[in-house]
């Protein structure tokens, strides 16, 4: 028996639904596996409305692999070739919802990166329409279990896509236990991957982590906690000779910082990274990164502030806060005092890079969803205007994101592309691209990139196509491990080594602790 696996090609007209039959089927001449075809023609962009319901409903008893297509060679029942979609939404999502993420983007090559349900990251071409690889953040049991015991939080990239930093979660038992670690990846420029560069435990004690962000042009993030302090974090790179280019990479807390004990709900770097805009509670603290000094102390919101955003390279700082009264706030950095605001209940937001406008994700009220059509409405905004440049009606708004993109005029099959495409990812995970600074807002005919096409045809199958190659074994290695962790076999005896916050805490340790103390009782032979 297979399992069920699904795709879909998108298509100008169409949208093309493959889905592996349930069982092998034997015919005349041996066995073969029954591929069944559906397509329908489905309008999904059209005047001021995204219509996103674009997948083939199947009772929930049926679990689809990953929104994998395996194409197998039957006589062995060897993987030939394997064609990944974007991973369906966390069947987990609710557990973690008030500290979870949504997902990330890479602004420059088209990229998101979404949680998966084996505690990975899935980099998802938006531009390509195709799954490029895996990055597997914590190990992962494949044991099946009924209860969900960690839960990958959060994901954020840097704005040219070169760092990643992501937050687990080891929910406790029966309240007991539990584990927080931030982990911070770098990419590679051989293999264009990703590799865990530095592990840490309890960054913020046991205080959930609210936000990551990375500084815009240094190796610099944040990291924001409801516990009522922040860190910023500062990578170090280790060469062995002075000749050579960086080999390993090292993130070590820089500083410290904390207002009146408040919690710590998001941050935002400027265009340029001079200044820090942190959210303490309902009020927004302007910091110094490089000296942890604080500037300025910026107005109060009438609910505690759930995200925070620079708009593009303008003197404009957005926030966001939800709860019992909403609000949505434009504030003047020249004037440290508000410019203008919505009452509105927002999903996402996301700022242009270079220019003044942003986009906002807002929920309709339900007496007003028959009228556009969707329970979400898309507004673009230019900062120095209280008024929408655009709006579009959409659907399945919660859980969803929008993001700005460079366009890319070779990625696209018209040849013509505005410098600036917003994307909108829905709840479902379903995406659509467009120009927002166009009239008619037509949804873009995408074209698969030729970067991406080398994984099928240099003769990569299966496995290899969507993890990479495994790494060679070698018993007689005898090297260091490239990832910055204070665990250790004996790690009661490296206790004061090393950086504080790279170690475990003390209550992880107790158990090795007291094991070592422990003579073993010898047997005794009559």
């Amino acid at each position: 028996m297979l399992h069920m696996a699904l795709a879909f090609c998108w298509s100008e007209s169409l949208i093309l639904f493959f889905g592996w039959s349930l069982f092998v089927f034997r015919r005349e001449g041996g066995s073969s596996c029954a591929l069944a075809a559906r397509h329908w023609k489905e309008e999904i962009f059209t005047k001021n409305w995204i219509s996103a319901s674009l997948f083939y409903r199947f009772p929930r008893s049926f679990i689809f692999l990953d929104n994998q297509i395996h194409i197998l060679k039957t006589s062995s029942m060897e993987v030939m070739r394997s064609i990944s979609g974007i991973k369906p939404p966390l069947s987990s999502q609710e557990i973690c919802e008030s500290i979870s993420s949504p997902a990330a983007f890479d602004r420059t090559s088209g990229l998101v990166a979404v949680q998966t349900e084996d505690y990975g990251i899935q980099f998802y071409s938006l531009f390509g329409n195709r799954g490029l690889y895996e990055v597997q953040v914590c190990e992962r049991n494949y044991q099946p279990v009924d209860e969900v015991t960690v839960v990958v939080t959060m994901v954020e990239l840097s704005i040219d896509g070169s760092m990643m930093g992501t937050v687990e979660v080891k929910l406790p038992e029966e309240g007991i236990g539990g584990l927080i670690c931030l982990k911070f990846w770098d990419l590679y420029s051989d293999t264009k991957r990703f590799s865990m560069s530095t592990l840490i435990y309890e960054p913020h004690r046991d205080a959930h982590i609210s936000a990551i962000v990375f500084h815009p042009t240094r190796h610099m993030a944040v990291s924001t906690s409801y516990g009522g302090d922040f860190k910023i974090w500062v990578c170090r790179e280790e060469t062995q000779n002075k000749d050579q280019t960086p080999q390993n990479f090292s993130w070590m807390c820089h500083a410290v910082g904390s207002y009146k004990n408040k919690a710590m709900s998001a941050a935002a770097f400027s265009a340029d990274g001079s200044v820090l805009a942190v959210a303490a509670d309902t009020v927004i603290t302007l910091w110094d990164p490089d000296k942890n000094e604080l500037i300025a102390v910026v107005g109060e919101t009438p609910s505690p502030i759930g995200r925070l955003s620079f708009v593009g390279k303008s003197e404009y700082l957005l926030s966001v806060s939800n709860g019992l009264t909403p609000q949505l706030s434009v504030w003047s950095m020249s004037k440290l005092a508000a410019s203008w605001s919505y009452g509105l209940q927002i999903e996402a937001v996301s700022c242009a890079l270079d220019l003044s406008y942003f986009a906002i994700l807002a929920f309709l009220p339900k007496s007003n969803e028959s009228l556009f059509k969707g329970d979400g409405i898309i507004l673009l905004f230019n900062a120095t205007d209280p008024t929408p440049v655009a709006s579009w009606s959409v659907t399945k708004a919660k859980g969803g994101s929008v993001a700005f993109l460079k366009g890319n005029p070779s990625q696209l099959a018209d040849g013509k592309s505005s410098e600036t495409l917003l994307a909108y990812l829905n709840g479902d995970r379903e995406y659509v691209l467009f120009d927002p600074y166009d009239k008619e807002a037509r949804e873009l005919n995408m074209t698969k990139n030729d970067d991406f096409v080398g994984l099928e045809e240099n003769g990569q199958f299966g496995y290899t196509s969507i993890y990479g190659e495994l790494p060679k074994f070698d018993l007689k290695r005898n090297k260091t491990s490239s990832v910055y962790s204070a665990a250790s076999n004996r790690p009661w005896e490296t206790i004061f080594s090393g950086s504080s916050h790279m170690l475990p805490p003390l209550s992880k340790l107790c158990c090795e602790f007291l094991e070592s103390l422990l003579e073993k009782k010898t047997s005794i032979i009559e």
